[in-house]
C-alpha cells in the first residue's frame, strides 16, 4: 500500500482570491490541515516593469516557517523568499500565473494553499537589471544586464555609486579596506524617468600574516655588480624594507624596494637581518636573518671574461643601463646599429660628417668601461643611384643600395666607402674596438647589391681599419644560420674571408622557431657546419644580434627573463666568445632589458659565469643541464609563467648540491632528493 502524506486528505480552504476558480492539481501542496496550519494571503495584481511585493500569511504552528513554491509559477521576475514568505521583484511579462505554496513550521507540521497573480502590461517603459543583488571580492569585476520594456529604443546608461561601470554594464570594484555597498543603476536613453538598479556588496580582502619567503641570498663575486630582490608575502603592499641589524659588505646596502644590490671589493661571509614592514594599521612586521658570501672571480681555465656579455641599444634615453633592480647593469660591450650613426647618418653629404651622436654613444661607453662595436650599413643617398631600390628598411629608401661608384662586379673606385672609413676610423681610432663589414647582407631589405660589392668594400674597409688602427678587430658581416650555407658561403668563394677576423652570425630561431631559446642549437649547428666547410674554425666566433621579439610567442615578464637566461647559457655552453642582447633599451617595450626582469635574470646569470667556466648544455627531454665549475644550471623548456605563477616539473639533483640559485638573486636550502624546476633557470651549488 502507497503511504501518502498526512495532509493529502485536507481540504482546500476558501480564499479572498476565489481560489475554487483556480484549475490546480490535487498535490499535498495545494490543500491546508485543518486544526494546523493555515496558508493565506491577498495577491495583488501587479504590472511590468513596476516593482511589485506581497506577503504569504499563516497562522497556527510554531515559527519559524519554511515556505515553498510546490507547483505552478511565479510571473518571470518574481521571486518567493523562502524563510519570509514574501513574493517581490519586477514582473517582467504579462499573464495570469497560478501556483502552489507549501508551508511547513519548525515542529514539521505543514499546510498548503493555492493562488494565482494577475501581472497585465504596462505601456510605460521600464528598465530592469540583472542581477539584482551580486557579491564580488575587492578589485574584481561584475557583469550586469538590462532588459527594457515597451520601447524600440533599449538602449541604456551605466552609472555605479562607486567604482567604474563600461557602456556594455561590465563593473570594476574599487579596491576597498572594507566591505562596501555600491548601486548600480541603468537609466532608459528613451526615458530617463525610468530606470532600473540592482545592489552589490564589495568584500574587503582579508590580510594574512606578513611573512618573509626568502631565506638565502646568491653568492657574490668581489667587484661584479650584484643585484637580489627580498620576497615577502602577506600583509598589505607596498613594502618597506630595511637593514635590521649585522652588516653587508661595503658597497652593497638595502634598499626600502627590497633590493639587495651595489659592488664591492670585500671577500668572506657576512652575516645580517632583513625587516619588512607593511602598509596596513596596525602596521605588520617581520625579520629573517641571511648570509652573504663574497669571493674572488676565478682566474685560472677557459673562464667566461665580462666581455661576453654586450648589447644592442636604440635610444639611450635611460644611462647607464640598469636592470629590473635599478641596479647597474652587467655589460662589457655596446654595439652600435640603430642608434643613429650609420653611415648615412653620420655621411650626412658628399665630404661632410657629423659626429655628434657617435661621440656621445662612445663618451657613454667610455664610462660604464664598455667596449664599442661599430656596424657599417645604410648607403648614403649621395652615393646611391637616384632611383632607389625597392624594400630597404630604415632609415631610408636608399639605405639598402650599393654605392655607384662599385660596379656589379666589384671594380670601380669605392671612392665614397673609402672616404667614410677613413674619416670614421681617424676620427674613432681607439675608442671603437671592433668592425662589423656590413649588418646582415643576406636580406635585401639591408643589401641590394652583389656579393662582389660588398667583398670589394669590406676589403677595402679592412685595408683602412688595420692600417690607422691596428688594434681593432673585423667582423664579418652578419649573416643566419639558414644562411650560412648560401650567402655566406658565396661571400668567402668570393675572397671575402681575408677581410675579417671574427666569424659573426646573427642566431636567432630562423622560421618560426626563434620563440624556443633552445632553437640555437639548431642554428648554432648550421654555423659550425659551414665554418668547418670553409676552414674558419680557427677564428673566434660571435652572435652580435639575438633575443626575443614582438609576435614570437613569449610576452611574460617570468617568461621573458627565463628567455634571457636561457639564450646566455645557451650561447656561453656552445663556447661563443661574445654575445649581445637586442636591444637593452628598446623605448617603451617589454622587451627591452633595461628596468625589466629579464634585465635582473641578464645580471644574475652574469654573476652565474663571470669568473668560471661552463660546459656544453645537455637535454633529456625537455630538461636542459649546463655544468659549471661552480655548479649546475638545469630547467625544464616544456613549463610555462602566467601572471606571476610559474610550473614546475620535479628534477632529482646530485647529492653533491646543497643550495639552489634562482634569477631574482635568492638562494634556497634544498631537502629532500628533487626540486622543482621550471621555464627559469636555477643554478644548483654547493656554496
Amino acid at each position: 500500500m502507497l503511504s501518502l502524506p498526512w495532509f493529502t486528505g485536507c481540504t482546500a480552504a476558501s480564499s479572498a482570491m476565489g481560489k475554487s476558480q483556480i484549475n490546480n492539481p490535487r498535490t499535498p501542496a495545494n490543500h491546508n490541515a485543518n486544526g494546523f496550519l493555515r496558508v493565506s494571503g491577498n495577491l495583488p495584481t501587479g504590472e511590468t516593469g513596476t516593482p511589485y511585493n506581497a506577503s504569504i500569511d499563516v497562522s497556527g504552528g510554531k515559527a519559524a516557517y519554511d515556505f515553498s513554491l510546490s507547483w505552478g509559477s511565479l510571473p518571470p521576475g518574481l521571486s518567493l523568499n523562502g524563510n519570509a514568505g514574501t513574493i517581490s521583484g519586477v514582473p517582467t511579462k504579462s499573464g495570469v500565473y497560478q501556483f502552489g505554496i507549501h508551508v511547513v513550521d519548525s515542529t514539521g507540521r505543514g499546510g498548503a494553499d493555492p493562488f494565482q497573480i494577475t501581472i497585465s502590461a504596462s505601456n510605460a517603459v521600464s528598465v530592469v537589471v540583472s542581477p539584482a543583488t551580486a557579491t564580488i571580492p575587492s578589485s574584481s569585476t561584475q557583469q550586469f544586464t538590462a532588459t527594457v520594456s515597451n520601447t524600440p529604443n533599449v538602449g541604456v546608461t551605466w552609472t555605479a555609486s562607486s567604482g567604474t561601470i563600461s557602456n556594455s554594464g561590465l563593473y570594476q570594484a574599487p579596491s576597498v579596506t572594507a566591505n562596501t555597498q555600491v548601486t548600480i543603476k541603468a537609466t532608459s536613453t528613451a526615458d530617463s524617468t525610468k530606470s532600473g538598479s540592482a545592489s552589490l556588496t564589495i568584500t574587503a580582502p582579508v590580510q594574512s600574516s606578513l611573512t618573509i619567503t626568502t631565506t638565502g641570498l646568491s653568492n657574490v663575486t668581489s667587484g661584479l655588480s650584484y643585484s637580489a630582490t627580498l620576497k615577502a608575502t602577506g600583509g598589505k603592499s607596498p613594502y618597506s624594507w630595511s637593514l635590521a641589524s649585522g652588516s653587508l659588505p661595503s658597497g652593497l646596502t638595502v634598499k626600502s624596494s627590497g633590493s639587495v644590490s651595489g659592488t664591492t671589493t670585500q671577500t668572506g661571509q657576512f652575516n645580517f637581518t632583513v625587516q619588512v614592514s607593511d602598509s596596513s594599521s596596525p602596521e605588520q612586521v617581520a625579520t629573517q636573518a641571511l648570509t652573504l658570501t663574497v669571493s674572488n672571480a676565478s682566474t685560472g681555465g677557459n673562464t667566461i671574461p665580462i666581455s661576453f656579455f654586450g648589447a644592442d641599444f636604440n635610444s639611450g634615453k635611460t644611462w647607464g643601463p640598469t636592470d629590473g633592480n635599478n641596479q647597474a647593469a652587467t655589460l662589457g660591450g655596446v654595439r652600435l646599429w640603430d642608434d643613429g650613426v650609420k653611415w648615412g647618418q653620420i655621411n650626412t653629404s658628399n665630404g661632410v660628417y657629423n659626429w655628434t651622436s657617435l661621440d656621445n654613444w662612445l663618451g657613454r661607453a667610455q664610462g660604464e668601461g664598455m667596449d664599442v662595436l661599430y656596424t657599417f650599413g645604410d648607403t648614403p643617398q649621395f652615393a646611391s643611384a637616384p632611383t632607389s631600390p625597392a624594400g630597404c628598411n630604415s632609415p631610408g629608401p636608399y639605405s639598402c643600395a650599393p654605392p655607384t661608384d662599385v660596379n656589379s662586379d666589384g671594380t670601380g673606385t669605392d671612392a665614397y666607402f673609402q672616404a667614410f672609413v677613413t674619416a670614421l676610423v681617424t676620427h674613432a681610432a681607439g675608442r671603437i674596438a671592433y668592425y662589423e663589414l656590413w649588418n646582415e647582407p643576406d636580406c635585401k631589405c639591408f643589401w641590394s647589391g652583389t656579393t662582389a660589392q660588398l667583398v670589394r668594400m669590406g676589403k677595402d674597409a679592412a685595408a683602412i681599419i688595420r692600417s690607422l688602427d691596428p688594434n681593432a678587430k673585423i667582423l664579418s658581416p652578419s649573416a643566419h644560420g639558414p644562411t650560412m650555407a648560401t650567402w655566406f658561403d658565396g661571400y668567402v668563394a668570393a675572397g671575402g674571408a681575408p677581410n675579417f677576423d671574427i666569424v659573426n652570425v646573427h642566431m636567432r630561431g630562423e622560421n618560426g622557431t626563434n620563440g624556443s631559446p633552445e632553437a640555437f642549437l639548431t642554428v648554432y649547428g648550421q654555423v659550425t657546419a659551414e665554418t668547418q666547410k670553409t676552414n674558419l674554425t680557427s677564428l673566434p666566433l660571435w652572435d652580435d644580434e639575438h633575443g626575443i621579439l614582438s609576435g614570437q610567442g613569449v610576452s611574460d615578464p617570468d617568461e621573458l627573463a627565463g628567455y634571457v637566461a636561457r639564450s646566455i647559457l645557451l650561447r656561453a655552453g656552445a663556447g661563443l666568445q661574445r654575445q649581445y642582447i637586442y636591444t637593452w633599451d628598446t623605448p617603451s617595450t617589454k622587451y627591452a632589458l633595461q628596468g625589466n626582469q629579464s634585465g635582473t635574470a641578464w645580471d644574475q646569470v652574469a654573476g652565474w659565469l663571470i669568473g668560471h667556466s661552463i660546459s656544453a648544455c645537455t637535454a633529456s627531454g625537455t630538461v636542459y643541464s649546463c655544468a659549471l665549475d661552480n655548479g649546475l644550471a638545469v630547467w625544464d623548456a616544456s613549463q610555462s609563467c602566467s601572471n606571476g605563477v610559474c610550473t614546475t616539473s620535479s628534477y632529482n639533483y646530485p647529492a653533491s648540491y646543497i643550495w639552489y640559485h634562482d634569477l631574482d638573486g635568492n638562494r634556497v636550502a634544498l631537502s629532500g632528493k628533487s626540486v622543482g624546476i621550471g621555464y627559469k633557470p636555477i643554478l644548483l651549488s654547493n656554496e
